[in-house]
């Protein structure tokens, strides 16, 4: 069975790290955060505040587009060593995820998505909570969440097989639905806790 490129993806606050660590955790699979990535490639240190207004800074396309590229150099240099790797970012535009359904075909693997979807109220609340939190690696703020809601391309059937989540439930509950999802699209995982060395860079 082809090995696994699972994208999960949503607006910021909806739990999308949350869901891909504890994923990457069951699965035994590593996880490429975008966050982390944007702030390698700015020369920042990954907790470091970037609090520019919207598609600003290191938030611009270009700079995006960049972000991207490199998530997707580091997943197919993890499929090397792993059966899958999960890629956590917003995937706002659709481009952006053709462009890792391309890449896993290139690969020999599969691409498939699941869409993190969150109640307001709940969205807003974590947002508040992160931005309070000093280690935190995101930037997303309660007032960068509308503009990031109206410029979010919401996936089609393109992107299937997908999987749209309610992730303002226990955390237990989701990661179920997750793995239950996963379970006949993925190769036999690795048993928990046992994990691929990482590529050379």
């Amino acid at each position: 069975m082809a090995r696994l490129i699972l994208v999960v993806f949503g607006l910021m606050g909806t739990g999308k790290t949350t869901l891909a660590l504890a994923l990457g955790e069951a699965l035994g699979w590593p996880v490429v955060h975008s966050d982390a990535v944007r702030k390698v490639l700015a020369g920042l240190g990954p907790t470091t505040p970037t609090p520019v207004a919207y598609g600003e800074g290191i938030y611009r396309d270009d700079f995006s587009a960049r972000t991207y590229a490199e998530m997707r150099r580091r997943a197919v240099a993890w499929l090397a060593a792993a059966p899958g790797v999960i890629l956590d970012a917003s995937f706002k535009r659709a481009q952006e995820r053709q462009e890792v359904r391309d890449l896993a075909r290139q690969a020999g693997a599969r691409a498939c998505f699941i869409y993190c979807l969150c109640p307001l109220e709940v969205v807003r609340e974590r947002l508040c909570l992160r931005q309070a939190d000093a280690s935190s690696i995101s930037d997303g703020r309660e007032e960068l969440l509308a503009a990031q809601a109206q410029d979010f391309e919401p996936p089609t059937e393109a992107d299937y097989p997908l999987l749209r989540l309610d992730t303002g439930r226990e955390l237990g509950e989701v990661l179920k639905e997750a793995q239950t999802f996963l379970e006949g699209l993925v190769p036999a995982s690795s048993p928990p806790g046992q994990r691929a060395e990482p590529p050379a860079e």
